[in-house]
């Protein structure tokens, strides 16, 4: 199973994390997974190389299906509606396969200290 967790700052999106493997299909012929990591990885381009955001940091851990983002500067419309866009997709994943992926979200303070969590 894929646990996905998105956190907001004041309810405004600012990291995404991604981890475990769905067990969909075999390692390269699993679509649910493919479809995860096309999402965070279209997230992170879009933030990075099109808005240009410097604020964008990004961990990655293939061997353990892992991808976590976090980013500052979300007060740009822009980048909420890519984050925002990109969470829909995801929340749509989880839709059709939850048996493979779950979703929550975090609200968290400053410090990304989670005060709230939401199914």
């Amino acid at each position: 199973m894929t646990e996905i967790k998105s956190f907001r700052r004041k309810g405004t999106l600012c990291g995404l994390e991604i981890a475990g493997h769905t067990g969909y299909a075999e390692s390269g012929s699993d679509i649910v997974c493919a479809a995860l990591s096309t999402l965070a990885q279209t997230l992170e381009t879009g933030l990075t190389g099109i808005l240009g955001m410097g604020t964008v940091s990004s961990r990655v851990d293939k061997e353990q299906g892992f991808m976590s983002l976090s980013w500052r500067g979300s007060d740009d419309p822009r980048a909420r509606f890519l984050s925002e866009t990109i969470v829909k997709m995801l929340r749509s994943v989880e839709q059709n396969y939850p048996s493979y992926v779950r979703y929550t979200e975090v609200e968290v303070d400053e410090d990304f200290g989670s005060s709230t969590v939401r199914p």
